[in-house]
């Protein structure tokens, strides 16, 4: 990080977002709810729609990870500007008949160039039901200056007549090649560089189709998702690629890397997907 890029961040309280915070899908689209409880705990509630689930009915994991982040984002966006690095998601089952979600997070460590949090998913409506463990690791830039308010949450879809598919609704498109690609930076995914939900909802959606592939069946379900989030995305395209895909039995494993095709296919970001067949 240089000092450049620090001066950068610190113009704002919300750093390279400050351009694009009132439009972000990620804020806007999933109509995550997160409460702050104090300094290091929030919760929060996320309804699961038929778009945010699999074929098989099975609920996705970008979805969960992105609402994780919102829980974790307003404890820690106040004090501290961040460049988030990874995201871990254990999907513990597949929350078919489950309506809506209650996540419970907590910051677990602030280091001085570090913030590690933590988010557990339960049915919120019997809060004993685990659906999901996660985690996420936060490089720190600098102070948050003063002015910050935590984005107020969107309506979601609330009378859309017709919903795309998730990766569509994130600024996602088919290339000619078959591949999906964010063609640009815009307001509803980020102007400065590209925001971290846009990541994990098109890597995840080109893992289900390379799994799809090799399972020979799109019924499945997601058991994890991990992100790692390597360089900012600054021009695009930027290119979703699955580069290992191994299935054995019932379950599939697809590594996806997303590359800045406009910086000389620089490497943004690698998730690993593992989903199981449904049975």
């Amino acid at each position: 990080m240089t000092n450049s890029t620090t001066r950068r961040e610190a113009a704002s309280p919300y750093g390279e977002w400050a351009g694009a915070l009132e439009s972000l899908i990620t804020y806007r689209y999933l109509a995550s709810r997160p409460h702050l409880i104090d300094r290091t705990h929030a919760d929060g509630l996320m309804e699961l729609r038929p778009d945010l689930r699999t074929s098989a009915g099975a609920v996705l994991g970008a979805p969960l990870a992105i609402a994780m982040l919102d829980v974790a984002g307003i404890t820690i966006d106040r004090h501290w500007i961040l460049a988030l690095t990874q995201i871990d998601l254990a999907v513990l089952e597949d929350a078919s008949n489950v309506g809506e979600v209650f996540l419970a997070g907590e910051v677990i460590k602030e280091a001085r160039s570090q913030i590690f949090t933590q988010v557990r998913i339960y049915d919120a409506e019997d809060r004993s039901r685990a659906i999901g463990f996660g985690t996420a690791n936060w490089s720190v830039i600098t102070e948050t200056p003063s002015g910050f308010t935590y984005p107020e949450p969107g309506p979601g879809i609330a009378g859309m007549a017709e919903v795309p598919p998730l990766w569509q609704a994130y600024s996602g498109r088919r290339r000619p090649d078959g591949l999906i690609e964010i063609p640009c930076l815009s307001p509803a995914i980020g102007t400065d560089r590209l925001h971290h939900g846009p990541m994990l909802v098109i890597t995840e959606a080109v893992a289900l189709e390379a799994a799809a592939q090799a399972a020979g069946t799109d019924e499945l379900s997601i058991e994890h998702l991990a992100l790692t989030i390597v360089s900012p995305g600054r021009v695009g395209p930027f290119v979703a690629t699955p580069v290992f895909v191994a299935a054995q039995t019932d379950t599939v494993g697809c590594r996806v890397e997303l590359r800045d095709h406009g910086r000389a296919d620089r490497l943004v970001a690698a998730a690993f997907v593992q989903l199981r067949v449904s049975r």
